[in-house]
């Protein structure tokens, strides 16, 4: 038989630390209180550039279209699959590659500074 130095109670407090510090680091990681940062993918195509950001069931998108006369720049945000607001622009000349560019990061600038204020 082991006898134990100390009282039932103390042994009983302990197992539970040890136990409740066992399942702490064992907790999925959707427990974690992790800030909220969008997944954000960028695509370059032939005749302009397009970003989606995605948070959870939201999700935010601009194409821009450049051609030899023009600009076409359409954003749109949705919310669990429905779309909230969807907005078109045409610019009367055709932008500059680093136009398109300070456009795409402006975008997803502003969205991320809307979601972590």
């Amino acid at each position: 038989m082991i006898k134990s130095f100390l009282p039932p109670r103390t042994v009983f407090l302990l197992l539970g630390v040890a136990g409740c510090v066992q399942l702490y680091g064992a907790m999925p990681s959707w427990a974690d209180p992790a800030p909220a940062t969008p997944q954000v993918e960028i695509k370059k195509h032939s005749t302009g550039k397009e970003a989606t950001l995605r948070l959870g069931e939201r999700e935010w998108f601009i194409h821009i279209d450049v051609d030899q006369d023009r600009t076409m720049i359409i954003r749109t945000e949705s919310d669990k699959g429905q779309e909230k607001s969807n907005q078109s622009e045409i610019v009367e000349r055709p932008m500059s590659n680093s136009e398109v560019d300070r456009l795409v990061n402006d975008f997803v600038s502003g969205i991320k500074s809307t979601i972590n204020p």
